[in-house]
Order: C-alpha cells, then structure tokens, then sequence
C-alpha cells in the first residue's frame, strides 16, 4: 500500500474525527496548500455534505474538491475565462466517476445503514479517492497555479492572496536585482 500523502492524510483524519467529507476535504487542502480560508470561512462547506445537505445528489468531497479548484484556477471576473477551472472540475468528476461507477451520494451509500460503520468506512474510501484525485489534478495540471508557484513541494507561504500580477511583479523585481 502506497504512504499517503500529507493533503489525503489529513483529509482523512478530518473525516474521520467527524468532520463532514466535503469539510474535510476543503480543511485538510486549506491546510496543505495554504489556500487562504479564514477558519470561519470553511463552513462554506458544511451544506455540500451528505450530498447536497442530505439530498443524497453529488458527493460532499467532490463538491469540496471543486471549491478548491474554484480557489486555485476560477475567475476573478466575467471577463475571464472559465476554461481551465471547467476542464479540472470535469476531470474530477469524470475520474471519481470512473472509479466509483457513479457521483450520486445517494447511490454511493445505498448499501448501508446511514451513519453507521459501515457507511463512515464506505464514505472514508471515496475522500480519500477525491484527494488523491484531486492532489494528482493539483501537482500534475494546475501546479504552476499553486499558492507556492508551481514548486511541488508543500507549500511554505501563502501567495494566493497576492494574486498572480503580485507575484509576476516579485519575480520580475527579484530577476532585476540578481542582474
């Protein structure tokens, strides 16, 4: 078995201290990936769990998932494209749907008795397959759009406040004074 990662590690760890799968999944790369939500802005999540505040439509993780690639890649602004955030978020859906056969919470869960063992265990298994999908999206395609500016490693700082003209306007500064 594969060691996993310190963004699907903590994730699960949320999960299974009882946080919700899409709080879980937003608090465990907020951390990680220094993603910039105010410890009072992450209950943005909490609706998202149980498929849609019990609806039992789209997986709670996956929905989380598609806040952070909204952080990382969204618009700012009508005038900006939506293309790379639309092609990320539709991977994630399409490559758990692979795995998992469906998104449905509904369908997902249909096997178990709620909030049982039974269906904590089954839930823990699809966090930890939206992290690794979603890390893997994050570190193979959007790296370069990453709070620490495309270095793989786990992020030290958090540029994503500084927005990326702020950090093009340090680089440039900083190559001018290497010169």
């Amino acid at each position: 078995m594969n060691e996993l990662s310190p963004a699907v590690k903590l994730t699960l760890d949320l999960y299974n201290k009882g946080y919700y799968c899409s709080e879980a999944l937003l608090r465990g790369f907020n951390t990680i990936y220094n993603l910039g939500f105010p410890e009072e802005h992450l209950k943005i999540a909490s609706g998202f769990g149980s498929g849609l505040g019990g609806a039992g439509c789209s997986c709670g993780s996956v929905t989380s998932g598609v806040i952070v690639l909204g952080v990382i890649v969204g618009r700012n602004n009508k005038s900006e494209s939506e293309e790379i955030v639309h092609r990320s978020s539709k991977k994630l859906h399409d490559e758990f749907r692979e795995r998992n056969k469906v998104v449905c919470c509904r369908i997902l869960t249909r096997n178990v008795e709620w909030k049982s063992k039974d269906h904590i265990l089954l839930c823990a298994k699809y966090v930890q397959d939206t992290a690794e999908i979603l890390e893997s999206i994050l570190l193979n395609d959007l790296y370069q759009y990453l709070p620490q500016g495309g270095n793989k490693s786990v992020p030290k700082k958090n540029y994503l406040k500084l927005g990326i003209s702020a950090i093009w306007k340090k680089l440039k500064s900083a190559n001018k004074m290497k010169n």
